[in-house]
């Protein structure tokens, strides 16, 4: 009995040590949680006084992360692509087929050089190689008749957006305007020569003009890839040069077709200046005032 009420006494004596062990331990955390607590009021509590406002209104200000009032709502739009895809295909398409024709085609392509930079057209060996070449000689000129239809197009996209139709959609009528007003004066020359008997001076005639614009196709190539393609700080300069080219191959046509027909009948320089003007340069700025007030 001694024993039993020895080891229930030693029993009750450890449950007390831990039961004050237990206290003494809550007594500490509550101390310093309680410390913890103060420390951190005195950190927050002068920053909520100085920042707390700034960000406040920085939030309330801020349309997509403010939610008062109806709520924020945003309309999503589909992104429209603006690349130069189609002007970049279509080039290339130009430049394949050059450089197939060139292939094909090269005693053809260099005898033109040799013709045009010929100071008056005689009647030659080359010369008549290209009178004779009738397929060479329709491929360039189809050729002259893309090329500059795209440059036309480039041109009205730079400087006279399209209005009433789709950008893309004018191109093809470009090419096909510049192939009927070809055509128009090629059968209209064709004309005159029948009506007035002079079919070797209309046919000399006829010959320059599509010898230049075959000479004029090929030279666009390099000027449409970088009006097409390069960068926009660059166009105009190479507009310019362009323009200034263009010029001096049509001056070229003149200059060699007062010289053929001179040489065969008597033309005054004059008549002939007012020819140009009245033909060729009047109804062009015609036809441009037209597409661009009207139908473009």
């Amino acid at each position: 009995m001694i024993m039993i009420s020895t080891s229930v006494h030693g029993q009750k004596l450890q449950d007390e040590s831990l039961i004050k062990v237990a206290d003494t331990m809550q007594v500490l955390n509550k101390d310093s949680s309680s410390r913890i607590h103060d420390s951190l009021a005195l950190v927050v509590k002068p920053f909520k006084k100085s920042y707390f406002p700034v960000v406040d209104s920085l939030l309330s200000s801020n349309k997509f992360i403010n939610t008062a009032g109806p709520g924020a709502f945003f309309i999503i739009e589909r992104r429209q692509a603006a690349g130069r895809e189609f002007t970049f295909y279509a080039i290339c398409l130009i430049v394949l087929t050059l450089g197939i024709f060139r292939t094909f085609y090269g005693g053809y392509f260099n005898n033109l050089f040799k013709v045009f930079f010929n100071s008056t057209i005689r009647q030659n060996q080359l010369t008549d190689q290209l009178l004779q070449s009738g397929l060479p000689s329709l491929i360039l000129n189809i050729f002259f008749t893309i090329s500059a239809g795209f440059y036309i197009w480039l041109i009205f996209k730079r400087y006279h957006a399209p209005r009433l139709i789709d950008s893309q959609v004018l191109l093809p009528f470009c090419i096909i305007g510049i192939g009927a007003l070809y055509f128009l004066k090629y059968t209209g020359l064709k004309f005159i020569g029948w009506m007035t008997g002079m079919y070797q001076a209309t046919d000399n005639y006829i010959f320059v003009i599509f010898l230049i614009n075959k000479v004029a196709g090929i030279v666009l190539v390099p000027f449409i890839i970088f009006i097409g393609l390069g960068m926009p700080v660059l166009i105009n300069p190479l507009v310019t040069i362009s323009l200034f080219l263009l010029g001096l191959l049509f001056l070229s046509r003149y200059l060699k077709t007062f010289g053929l027909l001179e040489s065969r009948f008597a033309l005054d320089p004059v008549h002939f200046i007012l020819y140009i003007i009245v033909v060729e340069v009047i109804p062009l700025l015609v036809i441009y005032k037209i597409l661009v007030d009207y139908l473009i």
